[in-house]
């Protein structure tokens, strides 16, 4: 259950919003623990409806952008109140994958229109390497890759704003962020490549290239334990 605590001297000095805090009353209950993954499941109900839509249609915008908000708002209700848990962080990503793969095969067609080599290029350099990356994970860790990077936050929502960016079918506009976004794309796979080829154990912390070097100290000097998942 939430509990609400007002400190109503502030009220006065302060907007209202500012002094609310929202925290949990003891052991959230099943039903609260599981509120971000049912939100995680929201969104493959909506990449399934994404399907049966017209693409770049107003219900096809309606249902994409629905979707498209749990991405973000099932991990941010996770971290803020502390239900984070693996079989989640798994669900979030295989929910990811379906997303834009339903997105991709929406709107498909229009990219075989409008694309050309230039942009195909970097969509498969940039699949390639992501399909290296689980095969890597899978292998070296024996489990599924299901870590967020930050760079990888912001390749998902580059490729989220993608079919907006169809609209009019405006050449340079589309190309622009094509190539502007596939640079951060790249990089993105890259990074994730290093990281598992550098970390010493999988861990879910390893949010940057720049905190492996952390991670792997921690690892060393404790090696026997497993606390950075």
């Amino acid at each position: 259950m939430f509990l609400f605590f007002v400190n109503f001297n502030k009220l006065k000095k302060q907007n209202i919003s500012s002094c609310v805090k929202i925290k949990f009353m003891g052991e959230p209950n099943k039903f609260v623990k599981n509120i971000p993954n049912m939100i995680t499941m929201m969104r493959i109900v909506g990449s399934v409806a994404i399907l049966f839509l017209v693409p770049l249609s107003l219900p096809f915008f309606i249902v994409y952008s629905i979707t498209a908000i749990t991405d973000a708002l099932d991990g941010f209700i996770a971290r803020k109140y502390n239900l984070t848990s693996r079989l989640g962080s798994i669900i979030d990503s295989i929910a990811d994958i379906l997303f834009y793969l339903a997105m991709a095969i929406s709107i498909f067609p229009t990219l075989l229109r409008l694309f050309g080599w230039e942009h195909w290029s970097i969509v498969i350099i940039v699949t390639a390497i992501h399909l290296i990356n689980y095969i890597i994970c899978a292998i070296k860790f024996h489990r599924f890759s299901s870590i967020h990077t930050y760079a990888d936050k912001m390749q998902g929502a580059l490729i989220c704003f993608l079919p907006f960016f169809l609209i009019g079918e405006i050449y340079w506009l589309y190309t622009s962020y094509v190539f502007a976004g596939g640079l951060i794309c790249f990089y993105s796979a890259i990074e994730l490549f290093l990281i598992h080829i550098l970390a010493k154990e999988y861990s879910e912390s390893n949010k940057s290239i720049f905190l492996l070097k952390r991670n792997n100290s921690k690892i060393e000097k404790n090696p026997d334990s497993n606390n950075l998942d």
